[in-house]
């Protein structure tokens, strides 16, 4: 790696964790260009030779902690795969819960992507033999809504409930034992 391979590195770095801490602490609509910076200790040339807008830094933010944390084991079950996806957002809250508290629209709209790409298909079998009246369509909606819905709950509210019981709550939710 060279010289300038490390500062480049180093710049990102700093303008990403400049980024994050003003996410927690001031939240995404609130966070300027110019708060980076100054956190980050760049100059507004060096942020945009990075960085288009900050709307670019969050995609490439969403592009990595989604890319991490929907990585799947193919021998895992679905409950275990539930349970790290809730447990990630609870080990991170510094760096992703608060833009999911936030409702971000771009966070939520990227989250719903990856959850219909990858919790969906592990339900819909089971889904669809619970409900099998209800369209395909509206059964994804369910499997989205429901699974940010419950995971903002437990981060907020449900503390007291291991990550087994939250995934078994929303689990039983989705497709109730008769």
């Amino acid at each position: 790696m060279t010289n300038i391979d490390r500062r480049t590195s180093k710049t990102k770095k700093a303008i990403y964790q400049a980024f994050l801490q003003l996410l927690n602490t001031k939240g995404y609509e609130a966070t300027t260009v110019q708060d980076i910076i100054d956190l980050a200790d760049v100059g507004r040339s060096t942020f945009y030779c990075h960085y288009e807008s900050k709307e670019l830094l969050l995609d490439e933010l969403c592009r990595y902690l989604f890319h991490h944390l929907f990585e799947r084991e193919q021998a895992i079950s679905t409950e275990d795969y539930l349970a790290h996806l809730f447990l990630h957002f609870q080990k991170n809250q510094n760096h992703i819960t608060s833009l999911l508290f936030s409702k971000n629209d771009y966070f939520l709209r990227q989250l719903q992507r990856e959850l219909e790409h990858h919790v969906y298909p592990m339900l819909v079998d089971d889904l669809k033999e619970a409900h099998p009246s209800l369209p395909a369509s509206y059964l994804q909606h369910l499997v989205v809504t429901n699974f940010i819905e419950t995971l903002t709950w437990w981060l907020k509210k449900g503390q007291d409930f291991t990550v087994q019981e939250v995934v078994q709550f929303y689990l039983d939710l989705l497709t109730p034992k008769i």
